[in-house]
This record gives structure tokens, C-alpha cells and sequence, in this order.
């Protein structure tokens, strides 16, 4: 549940869910990508249907209705969320928040550290940030983040 009311739930993302998670992945990662750098159509379309074959590929549902998605992959020392979109019309409600939340306390409660790489220009990292990421490093494009329960707390 989130601060205001909404519940959500994940559920196993399915190859029928490429149309979706397609749309939801252009429409928000497009503009920011073109700002600093050519689309490429046909390799982010690649990247979207190789994620929806990982068994860490979820899709957010509220009310009955696909909101948003998400990929986790998880190792013996890490969690990396590698994707993490919610529709515009269900952002800033508290959902993103939550479901980062449970990932850093499921790295906690398994001694794992949490990552993920988001664009320079992508308003996402001061969610990140907020939440007790820190900036390990960079490339051109991305920063490199990383939570880590030894020397991070959530900060609302």
C-alpha cells in the first residue's frame, strides 16, 4: 500500500506484455535518451524483449491494471535493479518509493548491496538519492549508484 491508499502488486512479466512494457519504456526513456544522444530503435526494442525473458521481470499492477514494470537480477553479493518504469499518470503517488524501499530491505535482511545505473539527465535519481543511494561513479550517459545497509538509511 502507499501513502495514499493505492495497493500494487508484481506479477511475472509475460513475452504478451512486451506491447506494454515497450510504450511505457519509449514514452519515458526517449526524450531524456535523445537529449544526450542518438535513439536506437531497434536495439532498445532488443533490450526490452531480452528483459521480458528474465525470470526477475515484473509487471506493476494496480486495480487490476499493468501501471508500471520492473527488473531485478540478483547474485550471491547483489541486487541490481536494472529497470524500473511507472505510467506518468501513476507517478508521484508513492509507488516507485515503496517498491525501491523493499529492495533495499531485502538487501538488508540478506546482506547484499543494491545498485542500479540511471541517466545524468533522469529526474529518477533524486528519488535515488533521497532514499540513501550513493554515486559510486559515472560514465558519459549514467551514473553508477549503490545502497548499502551499513552506511545508508532511508531518508524521507
Amino acid at each position: 500500500m502507499t501513502s495514499d491508499g493505492l495497493y500494487f502488486e508484481l506479477r511475472p512479466a509475460r513475452s504478451d506484455d512486451f506491447q506494454f512494457c515497450w510504450s511505457l519504456y519509449r514514452d519515458l526513456m526517449k526524450p531524456l535518451t535523445t537529449e544526450l544522444l542518438e535513439w536506437n530503435e531497434s536495439g532498445q526494442r532488443r533490450t526490452i524483449e531480452q528483459s521480458l525473458t528474465d525470470s526477475g521481470t515484473s509487471i506493476i499492477v494496480v486495480g487490476g491494471s499493468d501501471i508500471g514494470w520492473l527488473q531485478i537480477r540478483e547474485t550471491s553479493e547483489e541486487l541490481y535493479l536494472g529497470q524500473l518504469y511507472i505510467a506518468p499518470a501513476m507517478q508521484n503517488r508513492g509507488i516507485g518509493t515503496k517498491i525501491v524501499r523493499q529492495l533495499c530491505e531485502k538487501a538488508r535482511q540478506e546482506g547484499k548491496a543494491l545498485t542500479l545505473e540511471v541517466m545524468k539527465n533522469n529526474r529518477a535519481r533524486l528519488l535515488y538519492e533521497r532514499l540513501g543511494f550513493s554515486t559510486l561513479g559515472s560514465s558519459k550517459y549514467k551514473l553508477n549508484m549503490r545502497w548499502q545497509q551499513d552506511n545508508q538509511k532511508f531518508r524521507d
